[in-house]
């Protein structure tokens, strides 16, 4: 066989292989990137979906006890802030605005109202 022939034909296998690597690679790559946006994904929305049952509980709780102190206004708007801008919906927009025309009230005040809320549905009544 002629050289030029031989060249011509390693050449050709060559690059059909060296592109065939290549598109391996970067389809493996796309893969794998895919694989990481979807679990971004999945993780986002669990925890959004956690911040709009803890934002639901915690506002349902304040608003029956008729106070928050401000530590538990704090924390609401550490929790609230970040649902909102992960694109929680408006329930939990209804009970923060619920919980932020509440009266303020002391630690201690809190403590007493919670004590009897939990005596008023319990047994020992």
């Amino acid at each position: 066989m002629d050289s030029q022939v031989v060249i011509a034909i390693i050449a050709g296998l060559m690059g059909s292989g060296v592109t065939g690597l290549i598109q391996f690679l970067i389809a493996r790559h796309d893969r794998k990137e895919l694989e990481k946006e979807n679990a971004g994904s999945a993780q986002a929305l669990m925890l959004l979906g956690l911040g709009h049952d803890k934002l639901l509980s915690l506002t349902d709780r304040l608003v029956n006890r008729g106070g928050i102190t401000l530590k538990e206004k704090r924390n609401l708007d550490y929790l609230y802030k970040p649902y909102v801008r992960m694109g929680g919906n408006g329930d939990c927009k209804i009970g923060y605005d619920a919980c932020q025309a509440l009266e303020v009230i002391s630690e201690e005040k809190a403590k007493d109202l919670d004590k009897e809320i939990k005596r008023k549905f319990s047994d020992f009544e």
